[in-house]
C-alpha cells in the first residue's frame, strides 16, 4: 500500500500538532492511496475553526485563500499547489437537493465523516494515528462495493449529484454499486433536474470517458439517461429494421460507444447524437424495409440542442456537428474522393481522420455480415489518406493559387467571391494539376461568362 511522503503535506498536517488541534486527510487520496492509485488532490478536514487555520498558515508564510468560509473551507497553497483544508462540520436542510442550507462546525471527526456521500471516501489518515474509518470504508473497498454513508436513499435526496458521482465511481473504479445505493439512485434520479446543467455535462463527460463497456445501457437502466439528454431513450428504443442492423437504435449506439475506446470526448459524443435523427427521417419501401435518407443532417439538429442544453462551449459542439454530419459520408480509397473529403474539414487531415474513427465506430455496430466491407473500406481510405499527406501538399482554400483579390479584378463581388473560390477548389482537388493561377482564372472566366 503506497504511503503519503509528500513533504509539503506533512508539513501542513504536522503544523496543527503546534497548536494542539487535530488534522487528517480525508477523501479521494485516502481511497486513492488504499487502492494504492496515484495520489492528488489532498484534502485535509481539521478541529480548528477557519479562522484559526488562516492565522496558523498566514503567520507561517503561507498563502492562503478564503475559498468558501461559510462551509469552513479555506485553501493553502503549499508550493504553490491547493490544499482545501476543511473545519469539521455537520450539514442540514438542503436545498434544492444540492446545498445544505445549514452548516454547523464540530469538534467531531465522526459527525464530519457522517455527513460524506459514500464509504470509500469517508476515510481519514493522519500520519500518527493511522487509519480512522468508522463507517468499514476499508472493507468496502477490498470488497469492490460502492455504498453510501448510512441511508442511502437520504444521501441522494440531500445532493442529486451524488447520484452521478456514483456511477461515475462505478465506471472510473470498475466496483459495484451497492443493492440499496442502486434502489436510491433509481428512486431519486429525476431530482437531477435539480441539478445545474454545467455539473450534469462535467459528470456526464467523466463517465463517457471511462471506456466503460454499455454505458448507455448503463444510464438508462439507473433511470438517469433521460435525465441527461431528454427524451433520448423514448426516441432510440426502436427497430432499426434494416438488414444492415441487427440491434434497435440505441443498442447499436452503445455498442458504437464501445468501440471508441480512447477517442476524444467529441468523437464520443458525435457517436452518442449520430443517429438520433433517423426516426424522423424513417421511409420504408415496397419491401417493408427502413430507409433513413438524410439522417445525419437530423442528427446534427438534435445533438446540438442537447449539448446546447448542457452548456456546451460553441467550439465543442462545432466539432462534434462536423464529425456527426460526416459520420455516413461515401468513401472509397480514390485519391479524388478523400481530397472531395478533406476539404470538408478545411484540407485538417487529423480532424478528417478523426471524422473516419466515428465513421469506423459506427460500422463496427452495424450487422457483422455487411459491416465486414465498410471496415477494409475505411481503412483502405485512413492508409491512402496518410500516404497523401505524406507525398503531396493537400489543397484547401489556404493553398489554393487564387485569391479573393484575384477574382475581385475578375469582376467578381461580394458573396459571388467565396462562391466561386469554393467551386475552383473544387475543380482543383479534382486535379491537382489545376491549380495554377492562369488555369484557375481561366476556369473563373468561364463560370462567369456561363451566368451571362
Amino acid at each position: 500500500m503506497k504511503t503519503i511522503t509528500d513533504p509539503k503535506i506533512m508539513q501542513l498536517l504536522q503544523r496543527f500538532s503546534t497548536i494542539q488541534e487535530e488534522a487528517w486527510l480525508v477523501g479521494g487520496c485516502v481511497r486513492d492511496m488504499l487502492m494504492e492509485r496515484e495520489l492528488h488532490d489532498y484534502d485535509i478536514t481539521t478541529s480548528a475553526p477557519p479562522d484559526v487555520v488562516i492565522k496558523l498558515f498566514q503567520s507561517a508564510g503561507y498563502r492562503v485563500v478564503p475559498t468558501g468560509l461559510k462551509h469552513g473551507t479555506v485553501t493553502v497553497l503549499a508550493d504553490k499547489e491547493p490544499v482545501e483544508i476543511t473545519t469539521y462540520r455537520t450539514e442540514s436542510g438542503y436545498i434544492q437537493h444540492r446545498k445544505p442550507q445549514e452548516v454547523s462546525f464540530t469538534r467531531s471527526l465522526d459527525e464530519d465523516l457522517k455527513r460524506r456521500d459514500f464509504t470509500m471516501n469517508a476515510i481519514a489518515w493522519h500520519p500518527v494515528h493511522g487509519f480512522h474509518d468508522p463507517f468499514h470504508g476499508r472493507e468496502d473497498i477490498e470488497k469492490k462495493c460502492i455504498r453510501c454513508v448510512g441511508n442511502a436513499s437520504l444521501r441522494m435526496k440531500e445532493d442529486a449529484l451524488r447520484i452521478l458521482r456514483a456511477l461515475r465511481f462505478h465506471c472510473t473504479l470498475q466496483f459495484s454499486l451497492e443493492e440499496a445505493t442502486i434502489q436510491a439512485i433509481r428512486t431519486h434520479a429525476q431530482l437531477l433536474s435539480c441539478i445545474s446543467k454545467e455539473r450534469i455535462r462535467e459528470e456526464f463527460n467523466r463517465i463517457v470517458l471511462q471506456d466503460y463497456p454499455n454505458t448507455l445501457l448503463l444510464l438508462k437502466d439507473m433511470h438517469v439517461l433521460d435525465e441527461i439528454l431528454k427524451g433520448y431513450t423514448k426516441l432510440m428504443c426502436r427497430s432499426q429494421n434494416n438488414p444492415w442492423h441487427i440491434y434497435d437504435l440505441l443498442q447499436h449506439t452503445d455498442i458504437a460507444l464501445n468501440h471508441t475506446a480512447g477517442y476524444p470526448l467529441e468523437s464520443k459524443l458525435a457517436v452518442i447524437f449520430h443517429d438520433t435523427g433517423k426516426p424522423q427521417c424513417e421511409q420504408i419501401d415496397a419491401d417493408g424495409i427502413s430507409h433513413y435518407y438524410g439522417h445525419a443532417k437530423q442528427s446534427v439538429v438534435l445533438g446540438e440542442q442537447w449539448m446546447k442544453e448542457l452548456r456546451y462551449d460553441k467550439k465543442t459542439i462545432r466539432t462534434v456537428l462536423q464529425r456527426i454530419a460526416f459520420h455516413d459520408y461515401q468513401l472509397t480509397p480514390r485519391r479524388a474522393v478523400l481530397r472531395r473529403y478533406l476539404s470538408k474539414f478545411d484540407n485538417d487531415v487529423s480532424q478528417a481522420l478523426l471524422a473516419m474513427d466515428v465513421q469506423l465506430a459506427d460500422q463496427q455496430a452495424k450487422n457483422p455480415i455487411y459491416a465486414e466491407d465498410g471496415i477494409k473500406t475505411l481503412a483502405a481510405c485512413r492508409a491512402l489518406l496518410l500516404s497523401m499527406q505524406e507525398e503531396e501538399q493537400l489543397l484547401s482554400l489556404r493553398t489554393l493559387a487564387v485569391n479573393g483579390t484575384d477574382l475581385l479584378t475578375c469582376g467578381f463581388q461580394g458573396a459571388q467571391i467565396g462562391s466561386m473560390l469554393k467551386k475552383l477548389l473544387e475543380y482543383a482537388i479534382e486535379d491537382p494539376s489545376r491549380n495554377t493561377r492562369d488555369q484557375l482564372l481561366a476556369k473563373a472566366k468561364e463560370e462567369k461568362d456561363a451566368l451571362r
